[in-house]
């Protein structure tokens, strides 16, 4: 089953409709754990196979150790009620530092395609609710942005061309050539002032 659920996400076209069907770029972090993106989709994906079920986890990069009591009861207390809310998944707290994770668990012998489809679509449904929910929205949409331009920084320090980043930009990002070359100039300046500065 790991194989075929791998393999729904690697293959797929860039303008496809169903999220399964995006072309993921997956790569294995360790035995029986992957990590798969996609730069239309605002998350990275945790796929871990383990004792017949699939999990599917989404860090969602908030972490709530270091909060005020006050705002951390009211952070759980949000959490619990979309937990009531959603159906599927779950909002947990995970790590040293009890980060917000979104998270799917199936099981592995009922499985098909749509079934997964569905996990990936309430993991994004509910990663915007969550950020809608907890007025960090900006922030997200703040997160989303700096993502994009990591990928792109890789995509440069790999040797792509820049009409070859363009093309990624446009095609697989979705965006309009005017706000891609835009985009591209942006983080090539920041990456010289950064150099000059001796960031790197």
């Amino acid at each position: 089953m790991s194989e075929a659920v791998l393999e729904w996400l690697r293959s797929g076209r860039d303008d496809a409709e169903d999220i399964v069907d995006l072309p993921w770029e997956v790569k294995k972090v360790e035995e029986n754990h992957y990590v798969a993106e996609h730069p239309k989709i605002p998350f990275i994906l945790n796929v871990v196979f383990a004792d017949g079920f699939i999990r599917l986890a989404v860090p969602s990069g908030i972490e709530t150790i270091a909060m005020r009591l006050e705002e951390r009861l009211k952070t759980y207390h949000t959490l619990l009620v979309l937990n009531e809310r959603m159906n599927m998944l779950k909002f947990t707290l995970s790590g040293m530092n009890d980060e917000i994770t979104l998270r799917v668990d199936l099981d592995e012998k009922s499985l098909g395609k749509e079934e997964f489809n569905d996990a990936l679509t309430a993991l994004l449904v509910g990663m915007n609710v969550l950020m809608d929910s907890l007025g960090l929205t900006e922030e997200f949409q703040e997160a989303i942005f700096e993502r994009l331009g990591m990928m792109i920084i890789e995509r440069l320090q790999r040797g792509m061309s820049e009409a070859e980043i363009i093309n990624f930009l446009v095609k697989k990002v979705g965006m309009k050539m005017e706000e891609a070359k835009e985009l591209l100039e942006h983080i090539k300046s920041a990456i010289g002032e950064s150099d000059d500065k001796g960031y790197f």
